[in-house]
């Protein structure tokens, strides 16, 4: 059998993924090797992740302890555990699933503050029991309806005493905001949901634009406010780590870029009309119970992380 066809389709995998590939002399094409064609994007996200919670939490924020990382992390592994092999699921044994609770930790330690030891791991517990007991949708793409980073940071806000949201520690410097950018592209072209950030950043940027337009400050203040606002640390957050989870958003993609257009518009309203915090968050909280019947009405074949593309869901 030539040894070509899995150098092929491993090129063709990670065409347009954003990742730096490497040379092959000869032939003036660029390729990767397979192995790295196979990486679960989730460490991709991990990594990006880590960078941040460095960068904007551990390091200039210190509202958040590293007692409450480690608790967050152990809650979450530990909860994932406890369901997997509580309900004696087939990847019980696996990694895929401690890769999610690994990400959900990173999320809640961004975004969550507390005055005590305790809230930390019991929104980590609570997110990540969410995935197995709050689920819907058709058989061919059911899944679990909340992202549980966007659980976690909602019942922060509205349900914990002594507990707030931080998003906004990274403030808007620019190498900051371009490397969110650049990693947040890389993991969204490996996931296939770039079109969600991009439709939900062009929308959200459109409307602050028009905002600023509108209250009529001078080209300086206004851009300086609007470069500050969608360059936000949170923002982007939200954008490749939040809206942009394959297993909470519509399957189709027409309806998905609808879908995020959608939050975009009424976080915003939630947000400069009404006057109330945290419209982003409160906004997909509510939007995620919408998606079970938006993939019922237009069915498709649900994304699987391990290859990083949509597949049939094993019924």
């Amino acid at each position: 059998m030539s040894t070509q066809a899995p150098v092929a389709h491993a090129s063709a995998a990670l065409h347009g993924s954003g990742v730096v590939l490497r040379g092959r002399p000869g032939n003036g094409h660029w390729h990767l090797p397979q192995a790295l064609a196979r990486i679960d994007a989730r460490w991709f996200q991990i990594l990006f992740l880590a960078s941040f919670l460095c960068l904007g939490a551990l390091a200039r924020d210190f509202a958040l302890t590293w007692q409450q990382v480690a608790l967050t992390f152990a809650a979450a592994l530990v909860t994932q555990a406890a369901w997997q092999w509580g309900l004696g699921l087939p990847n019980r044994k696996g990694w895929s699933g401690y890769l999610s609770a690994i990400v959900s930790s990173f999320g809640i330690s961004i975004l969550v503050r507390a005055d005590s030891l305790w809230v930390h791991p019991l929104l980590a517990a609570l997110a990540m029991s969410s995935k197995f007991l709050l689920r819907a949708g058709p058989a061919e793409c059911r899944s679990h309806i909340l992202n549980p980073a966007n659980l976690a940071a909602f019942a922060a806000w509205a349900w914990i005493p002594g507990a707030w949201l931080s998003p906004g520690q990274w403030g808007s410097e620019s190498l900051a905001s371009l490397w969110f950018i650049a990693l947040g592209g890389l993991v969204t072209q490996r996931i296939q949901r770039w079109d969600v950030s991009l439709a939900f950043l062009a929308t959200w940027a459109a409307l602050l634009a028009g905002r600023v337009l509108w209250l009529d400050y001078s080209a300086g203040v206004g851009s300086a406010m609007w470069l500050q606002q969608i360059g936000n640390g949170a923002t982007l957050l939200f954008a490749f780590f939040m809206i942009s989870d394959p297993m909470t958003t519509p399957q189709r993609r027409s309806a998905r870029v609808a879908y995020a257009m959608a939050v975009a518009i009424v976080a915003f309203l939630w947000q400069f009309v009404l006057y109330k915090p945290h419209g982003l968050i409160v906004v997909l909280f509510a939007a995620s119970a919408l998606v079970p019947l938006i993939n019922t009405l237009w069915p498709t074949v649900r994304f699987e992380w391990r290859q990083g593309e949509q597949t049939p869901a094993k019924r």
